[in-house]
């Protein structure tokens, strides 16, 4: 793949998926905060992740790595690219040669990015695409070492969660502000905005994983009513 000469906030202006106010946001948001432009505008609901890797594959001719090809790195890569660098970046460790690491991104036109992953780990680094949600849910399984599968395959959550409006889901599952978050839950529930299997299949979601409890949304829910 060759090197992009065009960043990614330029190529979804030119394809009309946001505008310049929505992209400036953006950039003042990564000037006082850090963070990636493409994970700021999901965000903030400016942009769906599938429409935004639909863009960069079609500017750059490539395809989006599926889940289900992400496999356990070796040890030796593993060793090299370690999970506090793999999320630094937002990266993936695909393969090694020797020489060229082959790394998953969002965001293959973030040229220092890339730059400062290579001069980190003293080689040279292609990238190919992958979700983020997918990178991140490899960095989980891959590194955790609690697992000992080889390959990824998408849940029936995880389907249920890209199915959800733009950017609720990135915005609830990562979010650090619980009582921030049980409240957007709560008025979805309440407003009935979202179609009542993906909520609830968002919902067993978080309580499997312990971010919140039955009673702690239906306590919201019975607030909003009142």
């Amino acid at each position: 793949m060759g090197k992009s000469k065009k960043k990614l906030g330029e190529m979804l202006l030119e394809a009309g998926l946001i505008d310049e106010m929505q992209l400036n946001s953006a950039l003042a948001y990564q000037k006082e905060w850090g963070g990636r432009v493409g994970t700021i505008l999901i965000r903030k609901g400016y942009v769906r992740e599938s429409a935004m890797i639909a863009i960069i594959e079609k500017q750059l001719g490539i395809s989006c790595l599926p889940l289900e090809s992400f496999v356990k790195p070796s040890h030796e890569v593993i060793r090299m690219v370690t999970e506090d660098v793999a999320r630094k970046f937002c990266i993936f460790p695909v393969s090694f040669d020797g020489r060229t690491l082959v790394v998953a991104t969002a965001d293959p036109t973030d040229l220092k990015m890339l730059d400062d992953l290579g001069f980190l780990l003293s080689v040279r680094v292609k990238p190919v695409l992958a979700l983020e949600s997918d990178i991140l849910t490899a960095v989980d399984h891959f590194y955790d070492p609690r697992s000992s599968s080889d390959r990824l395959q998408r849940t029936t959550e995880e389907r249920q969660e890209n199915m959800l409006p733009s950017g609720m889901a990135f915005e609830i599952i990562h979010s650090h502000d619980q009582p921030s978050m049980l409240d957007r839950i709560a008025q979805e529930a309440s407003d009935r905005s979202v179609d009542s299997s993906v909520l609830g299949g968002l919902i067993d979601l978080l309580v499997a994983k312990g971010v919140i409890t039955r009673e702690e949304l239906a306590d919201k829910v019975r607030a909003r009513k009142q």
